[in-house]
């Protein structure tokens, strides 16, 4: 052979093969792989980290003189003050009012405070352990190739769980009363009935009359006693979650790879308190502001919308079949509610969880 000929032979051999080498690298093989589908994964749950805080949600009685716990004796438009706007002596008023009948008697209105009285207040009911499980539904949109060529999936996912949480405490604690008492005259007039509630104003145009009260008392005591309160409480809520987001699964090995997910997550909690308190007082004056035991009890269903997170350790046994063990976070807002102004706030921020189960794949 010539060496002109020889030369172009060798050339087409070297575009030749390098053509081949090219197209080999183009092959079906190396095509995008198809996804599988639909996945249902069912996993047992444990949370950590769920709260619940007791509190005691009654509102502090005004110290403003002339205010009580069973009604209150105030400046009204019709009464006269000097320039400092206090009451001058013999002054009345039209703002007044009164709770009970039992407040009058021979003619006068009994008012009544009790001041300092202790209370138990917050309790903490401390981290408490949730039990449940979770069902998902997971479809698969697309497959792509990853490190050393393999195959990684990624889709959406829906999923329902339930999970059960219960918190307790008690306390107890001891402090010193007061019950100031002050005796205001009727001056003969009948009062309305018990309720009546007078205002600043005075009457309506056109109106009943406002009976009119004089504004300093014609007697006030005070007694003081050491009392104790004690409160026990607790709370059970059952906790049905719904969870919408974006899963991917990247390969590790040929068998073991890692899920991963996110999005959002919302939580009906159906909610159970209940409450004992009892106080005592050495003084018997006091009675009144220690009515043996209180029993109280109150529910509250609600929807708590937020977000969730979630990865795992997926090994597959064939084809269809994998057992996987993963960690969970949920953040979701407090639930609060209360009864005879005692409260309870569930927690349910920050809940982290421990997950294990199995997974079908269509």
């Amino acid at each position: 052979m010539k060496p002109q000929l020889r030369h172009t032979f060798l050339a087409l051999v070297a575009t030749g093969t390098a053509v081949g080498v090219r197209a080999q690298s183009q092959l079906p093989d190396e095509d995008q792989p198809e996804p599988y589908g639909i996945r249902i994964r069912v996993q047992g749950r444990v949370q950590f980290g769920l709260q619940a805080k007791f509190t005691d949600t009654k509102p502090a009685l005004s110290t403003a003189a002339g205010q009580f716990g069973d009604g209150y004796v105030l400046i009204g438009s019709n009464t006269s003050t000097n320039a400092a706007g206090v009451a001058n002596p013999g002054a009345a008023t039209w703002n007044w009012g009164y709770d009970n009948a039992s407040q009058v008697a021979g003619g006068n209105l009994s008012l009544t405070r009790y001041d300092n009285v202790p209370r138990v207040g917050t309790l903490d009911g401390g981290s408490s352990t949730g039990f449940g499980g979770e069902l998902f539904g997971m479809y698969e949109l697309y497959a792509f190739r990853v490190w050393n060529k393999k195959t990684a999936h990624w889709g959406f996912e829906a999923g329902y769980g339930y999970s059960t949480f219960d918190a307790s405490a008690s306390g107890s604690t001891t402090g010193t009363a007061t019950r100031n008492q002050s005796v205001y005259s009727l001056g003969g007039i009948v009062p309305p009935a018990p309720g009546y509630r007078g205002t600043y104003e005075g009457p309506i145009p056109g109106g009943p009359l406002a009976p009119i009260l004089d504004f300093a008392p014609i007697g006030s005591t005070s007694v003081s006693s050491a009392g104790i309160n004690s409160l026990s409480t607790s709370v059970t809520a059952d906790l049905h979650s719904v969870k919408l987001g974006p899963w991917v699964e990247l390969p590790l090995t040929d068998r073991l790879t890692l899920t991963a997910s996110a999005g959002f997550c919302t939580v009906l909690a159906q909610a159970d308190l209940t409450f004992t308190e009892t106080s005592s007082f050495t003084d018997p004056a006091l009675a009144a502001a220690a009515p043996g035991s209180i029993v109280g009890d109150a529910s509250r269903h609600d929807w708590r919308p937020g977000f969730y997170a979630q990865a795992s350790l997926d090994y597959r046994f064939t084809e269809r079949w994998s057992a996987f063990g993963g960690i969970q976070l949920q953040s979701n807002p407090d639930l609060k509610f209360s009864t005879l102004n005692r409260g309870v706030e569930i927690q349910l921020g920050s809940v982290f969880g421990a997950t294990a189960g199995v997974q079908f794949s269509f």
